[in-house]
């Protein structure tokens, strides 16, 4: 009985076996071999540029060469430049025996300061005599630098020991509200 049991499942399980081969083998071979090999076209391009690509290339070129350049990158290296020297300035601390060195950081600092709040009056003075003027790319950029000068300049007047300009910082808020 035991060995009729034994048999009855090796049976099965070599059906089961040989019917999971046989159903692979028929998936497998269900889509016959068939080798297809991909030849290259030849290449039909002109072995010269032509006229046409060469003037297009060059109309391109002069439309490239039309873009704007910042009118402020002038005023930025300049707040940039003074900034720097406020901080040389600086640098060797603020006392009576620096008055010389202090006077003339306190000189730019009133100089970076001016230069903003023009900066501002012109550039809202601009946005607010359209009724649809809108900010550039390039606005943005200019405000963004401003307003990172403007901490480093707020540092430099409270390190100098300057009153707080009222007028920077509300030309530094309106930059801000655009």
């Amino acid at each position: 009985m035991k060995f009729l049991k034994f048999a009855t499942l090796a049976a099965l399980f070599m059906t089961t076996a040989e019917g999971a081969q046989v159903t692979s083998q028929r998936l497998h071979h269900r889509h016959p071999h068939r080798h297809e090999y991909l030849s290259t076209l030849p290449d039909v391009r002109a072995d010269t540029v032509s006229e046409a690509d060469i003037a297009a290339h060059e109309a391109a070129r002069a439309e490239a060469a039309k873009v704007k350049k910042n009118p402020q990158t002038a005023l930025l290296a300049t707040i940039k430049a003074d900034l720097e020297q406020v901080n040389k300035d600086m640098s060797f601390g603020v006392s009576f025996s620096q008055s010389k060195r202090n006077d003339h950081a306190r000189d730019l600092t009133k100089k970076v300061s001016d230069a903003i709040q023009a900066y501002s009056k012109k550039l809202l003075s601009k946005v607010e005599s359209g009724a649809n003027e809108a900010l550039t790319e390039q606005n943005a950029h200019n405000i963004g630098a401003v307003i990172f000068y403007d901490v480093q300049l707020q540092d430099a007047m409270a390190g100098l020991g300057m009153p707080a300009d009222e007028d920077l910082v509300l030309a530094i808020n309106r930059l801000k509200s655009l």
